[in-house]
């Protein structure tokens, strides 16, 4: 037989199938009676088979099939080919079913509280057969999420003005200086980004949009604004304020309680980028949204407004 190249090799499902269903039923016959076809067309469609790949796949002259090394090799093969296409076929029907009964919602840590995503309970009990699934993570890993099509809706700090997204719903959050009731700055309404830089800060990692803005905002001046202490829990962050040993730097949703019992104090920062931001409501750009998705995204623009103004 004249020999192949691998790459030359453009192999026929339906001919690795009669030659495993031949090996697997122990003849030719019987693999012939399970598929209702003719002898004769298993035989010539396994000898079309060897001629493809340029060896014998089956030694002659016995009566049960007997494989050689290179057809043992072809039958693995389609064996492997039939459970990866099970197992295609198995994700993608997950994928269809959670597109289909569920959205992932991805927020940014801390964005919204349990009284916010608590008041999301009517909307989710009124229509049991779609789920909700809430991921937390930081803001930048949000709007990756969302671009990559992992979450269907984000709920993000400040997101990128260049990423490719569709705002849904925006509230004005300033970030501010957040500081304890009883700190030397609570006195104050305003501060400067010296005044900031200046101060004991904890501020989360650098993967946090808040981050980002605070090292964009000093860009162009002759200090920075250096954190005292990292952490990328707001819980650490706020017991850090609460026990006054400094401040940090949040917008005031996520702390909104804490502000209304007048545990902290909000201090307006003179910087317009800091000024400027706002939590957004955002799917990725191009992307269609069922109803039921939209309708979510819409009930927690109310529940982001009642928190805000609670």
């Amino acid at each position: 037989m004249p020999s192949r190249t691998a790459t030359s090799l453009e192999l026929q499902d339906h001919r690795l199938r009669y030659l495993y269903l031949s090996h697997d039923k122990g003849s030719m016959r019987a693999a012939a009676e399970a598929l209702g076809v003719a002898t004769s067309s298993i035989s010539r469609q396994i000898a079309r088979l060897e001629q493809e790949l340029g060896i014998e796949l089956v030694r002659p002259g016995t009566h049960r099939i007997s494989l050689t090394a290179a057809g043992e090799a072809a039958v693995d093969y389609y064996i492997e080919r039939l459970r990866q296409h099970t197992k295609l076929t198995d994700r993608l029907d997950q994928l269809r079913q959670r597109q289909q009964a569920s959205t992932v919602i991805a927020i940014g840590e801390g964005l919204l509280g349990a009284r916010a995503i608590n008041s999301l309970q009517g909307f989710l009990n009124a229509h049991g057969a779609h789920k909700a699934e809430i991921i937390s993570a930081p803001s930048l890993e949000v709007q990756r999420m969302v671009l990559a099509d992992q979450a269907h809706l984000g709920v993000i700090f400040a997101p990128s003005a260049t990423a490719r997204l569709t705002r849904l719903f925006s509230l004005a959050q300033p970030l501010r200086m957040i500081v304890h009731r009883d700190s030397r700055m609570a006195g104050r309404s305003t501060v400067t980004l010296e005044d900031v830089a200046r101060e004991s800060l904890v501020l989360p990692g650098a993967n946090f949009r808040v981050r980002e803005l605070a090292d964009a905002a000093c860009k162009d001046l002759a200090f920075d604004i250096v954190p005292t202490l990292t952490s990328n829990s707001l819980a650490v962050i706020l017991d850090f304020v609460r026990s006054g040993l400094g401040a940090t730097l949040l917008a005031e949703l996520p702390i909104i309680d804490e502000l209304n019992n007048g545990t902290f104090k909000a201090l307006a920062i003179d910087c317009e980028a800091m000024n400027s931001t706002d939590i957004q409501i955002v799917t990725r750009r191009g992307r269609t949204l069922d109803g039921l998705s939209r309708e979510l995204a819409t009930e927690m623009a109310k529940a982001v407004r009642m928190a805000a103004n609670a």
